[in-house]
């Protein structure tokens, strides 16, 4: 703003010196045209008025000049000391960034040593749980032995026997189709696999066992029984008496837990009984599996 002001206050003393020098050159010419009056004394006070202009206009001129350098020369230090300002600024700018990415290295640092302390923790975590598992299955594993132990012993250790005969009313049948012989005076029921009420015997658990039945008749007819695993027919005795007549038979079955087997009359055949028990259905477990 001051150099642009020096410049315009130049400008205007170099335009009043031109304008003083042109109004006293006409006043001059005129004087000499119009009046002829040509005296000495105003052209030599003109003169002096003109030199006077002119060295006041050419100590402004000289003037300008000194200033605007000075004016240059303090803009150039004002430049320059706002050069290092600026330079100092973006040092202290530069310093303040090395010192925040310190700062960030720093916190990423912690962060990550952190981090791997919990990785750690996690570590001895997992491994006192997998060290916890291992007991946890080694005791599972006891158990299941000592469970597998006991059923052994139970099983070892199963009793399982019957044995009973039919009623002492005396004749039995004929039927004209086959029935279920129901041995009613039970006599042996170790391990409740018989059953007085149905005739048929129930497996309580899964072994091998061994059936004996006898079979008695008179009067001189046919007489038959059959031995049944499940609906399936496994045994046939038959005989005609001449007067009385008497069968035995025994088998050994190997039968799964709930097995059932049953002694039937065949068909137009006939039994007697009495309280001598003369028809009889017997049977234990040899050993469990």
């Amino acid at each position: 703003m001051r150099v642009s002001l020096l410049l315009v206050l130049c400008l205007f003393a170099t335009w009043a010196q031109g304008q003083n020098q042109g109004e006293a050159q006409g006043e001059i010419q005129g004087e000499i045209q119009g009046e002829n009056r040509g005296e000495n004394q105003e052209k030599n006070q003109a003169a002096d008025d003109s030199v006077q202009t002119s060295g006041q206009t050419t100590s402004t001129d000289l003037r300008c000049p000194d200033e605007l350098r000075d004016m240059l020369v303090e803009q150039r230090v004002q430049l320059q000391n706002t050069r290092a300002e600026l330079q100092t600024v973006r040092d202290k700018v530069a310093e303040l960034e090395k010192d925040n990415a310190a700062a960030q290295v720093t916190s990423l640092v912690a962060r990550m040593t952190s981090s791997e302390k919990e990785v750690e923790e996690q570590k001895k975590v997992v491994a006192a749980l997998q060290e916890e598992m291992g007991v946890c299955k080694t005791e599972q594993n006891l158990s299941t032995s000592k469970l597998t132990e006991i059923q052994n012993s139970i099983k070892g250790s199963m009793k399982v026997a019957f044995s009973a005969s039919l009623t002492t009313a005396g004749k039995i049948g004929p039927f004209n189709t086959e029935i279920t012989l129901v041995y009613s005076r039970v006599f042996t029921n170790i391990g409740g696999g018989y059953n007085p009420i149905t005739g048929f015997f129930t497996a309580p658990v899964k072994g091998v066992y061994y059936f004996r039945f006898t079979a008695f008749s008179k009067g001189g007819e046919w007489m038959a029984v059959n031995l049944y695993h499940g609906g399936e027919r496994l045994l046939h005795n038959s005989e005609l008496n001449n007067g009385h007549g008497f069968i035995a038979n025994a088998l050994i079955l190997q039968l799964e837990q709930g097995g059932l087997v049953h002694m039937r009359l065949q068909q137009n055949c006939g039994l007697y009984d009495d309280i001598n028990t003369l028809n009889t259905f017997s049977g234990f477990l040899l050993y469990a599996l």
